[in-house]
């Protein structure tokens, strides 16, 4: 036997493979998806973190965002400072976890981002706790308008939703709480309001009960 003789693995060669080798790509790519497929050759990868700044924006300004019921896409300006932020946050701005809000240039964080916050900075927060409440419109100390639209909608009392989270250590028993009424969050445009106000109560509750714990203020939601 001859010790120099090299045995190579064959190349497994599928009638896919070969018909994808002679495919030219850009013949599948519509005329105005040229630009960012000239952008995606010079990629290397799909870490969005390792993208130059400007790649990152014109990325994003191709995702659809909702807002006011509608659909808008981002201007270059915009995805620059929402890039920015994002990365300051260390969120991902192609998730859930945030978004964005063109009437005030501000990017805000979901309750899915607000957790990511909360591990990133070693938060440890222990399961949400929920307990719905109740109370009589006429004890409501000042009804606001929302709180007038959800009696119109046929709710006979304010019901509310108490979140209770464990913060840190569970040795030290340290807790926040928060108490979302219907009266002060209720959304009369929203479909989901309407239709699953306990639902919309527990998820509001829970991001302003995980805001404490951040040790952030007031925040926004994507209603």
């Amino acid at each position: 036997m001859n010790d120099d003789v090299v045995v190579k693995e064959a190349e497994v060669v599928t009638p896919v493979t070969e018909a994808l080798a002679k495919i030219n790509i850009r013949d599948m790519v519509k005329a105005g998806d040229i630009p960012l497929l000239n952008l995606m050759e010079g990629l290397d990868s799909l870490d969005w973190k390792a993208l130059k700044p400007h790649q990152m924006a014109l990325l994003l300004m191709q995702k659809p965002f909702s807002s006011g019921g509608g659909t808008m896409y981002l201007s270059f300006k915009q995805a620059i400072l929402f890039a920015t932020r994002c990365f300051e946050l260390s969120v991902s701005p192609f998730s859930s976890e945030v978004w964005y809000d063109p009437g005030r240039g501000s990017v805000n964080l979901t309750l899915e981002g607000k957790r990511q916050v909360a591990r990133v900075k070693g938060i440890d927060l222990g399961p949400p706790q929920f307990e719905e409440l109740s109370r009589e419109w006429k004890d409501v100390a000042r009804l606001t308008e929302n709180g007038e639209a959800a009696k119109k909608a046929g709710f006979t009392k304010d019901i509310g939703i108490k979140c209770r989270i464990r913060v840190g250590d569970p040795a030290n028993a340290e807790y926040a709480e928060y108490i979302a009424y219907l009266s002060e969050w209720y959304v009369p445009r929203s479909p989901v309001w309407n239709q699953k106000p306990l639902h919309m109560l527990q998820t509001r509750s829970c991001e302003k009960a995980i805001s404490m714990c951040l040790g952030t203020g007031a925040s926004d939601m994507v209603e």
